[in-house]
């Protein structure tokens, strides 16, 4: 019962993040230079097709007026319809979901199958040769762009060895790489937060004690130190699956990956502004739902923190 009143809780603390993103989005696309009318009717239609559309779009309307119209429709579930597609916006958001929550669940699984020991490691030996490299690693990994890696991945593997497909999602030798394009990305941040939290956690006096009393290291780690480690980890892996939810852009983009992100490009481009805001809403929607389910894997990993949580709630 307490986690119900807590999730009702952060759920009513959210509506004024959702209102501010609401407006946000209605203001951010009325400013993209560009007319939708215009893009819809072609370049050497004449005013008066391009101004009945408006008229059909809504556009000729005061933007009170449109603001007003936009959010009755949110709250009725619909997200309007798409001008370039001609179909309900949720329809295009939910064709294109799968492909980018397979896309982000692969690519994180990928990090934290290679940034978790690789950080634990270097933590138990921070000044041996694998601790230098590891930080090497995770500096050039966060540090790199991540277009700079899909199009030396593409060079290598597609156009050289011709070994992998360089876009589409036809089958799934098509996600190797934008999967490991994103996994690398993932993986230098994660890997560094994983290193400094265990080397943190390695210094507390539950850990000496542990050590003291003669316990094997890998006790030592699983029972005593990954637990207390966990709670930083948690947090980044969080908004890294946040980010890959709300849609791998740059990736998406440079690969043809039919996702999310790739759609909101598109849609940028066409001056979909429909589907522009329904797709940032929705972004905005995963990051608060991520947020909510990572406070309560803090609660369980934590009991300390759960209740505190649970107090307040």
């Amino acid at each position: 019962m307490t986690l119900a009143r807590y999730l009702v809780r952060r759920v009513w603390h959210s509506i004024p993040t959702l209102i501010g993103a609401l407006l946000f989005i209605f203001i951010l696309v009325r400013v993209l230079p560009g007319d939708p009318a215009r893009l819809i009717a072609g370049p050497e239609a004449l005013e008066e097709d391009v101004q009945r559309i408006r008229e059909q779009l809504g556009l000729d309307r005061p933007l009170y007026i449109q603001f007003i119209d936009y959010v009755s429709t949110i709250l009725k579930g619909d997200f309007g319809r798409s001008i370039k597609f001609g179909t309900p916006v949720i329809n295009e958001i939910l064709f294109r979901l799968p492909y980018t929550i397979v896309l982000a669940l692969v690519a994180e699984v990928i990090a934290v199958a290679v940034a978790l020991p690789l950080g634990i490691l270097s933590a138990l030996r921070p000044n041996s040769k694998t601790s230098y490299i590891t930080s090497i690693i995770s500096l050039v990994g966060a540090s790199t762009p991540v277009f700079w890696i899909a199009l030396i991945l593409i060079y290598v593997f597609s156009v050289s060895l011709r070994l992998l497909p360089s876009s589409g999602a036809e089958s799934p030798r098509h996600i190797i790489l934008p999967a490991i394009t994103l996994s690398l990305v993932l993986m230098g941040n994660l890997t560094r937060i994983t290193r400094s939290s265990v080397i943190e956690v390695l210094s507390s006096n539950h850990v000496l004690t542990a050590v003291a009393k003669g316990l094997k290291d890998r006790v030592i780690v699983i029972r005593h130190v990954l637990k207390n480690a966990l709670i930083p980890i948690v947090t980044i892996m969080g908004l890294q699956i946040g980010n890959l939810l709300g849609g791998a852009i740059i990736t998406e983009t440079v690969f043809a990956w039919p996702g999310i992100g790739s759609l909101l490009i598109d849609a940028i481009f066409f001056r979909d502004y429909t589907l522009i805001q329904g797709i940032i809403l929705f972004m905005v929607l995963v990051f608060i739902i991520i947020n909510i389910v990572v406070d309560i894997i803090y609660a369980y990993i934590d009991p300390r923190i759960r209740d505190v949580l649970w107090r307040t709630s």
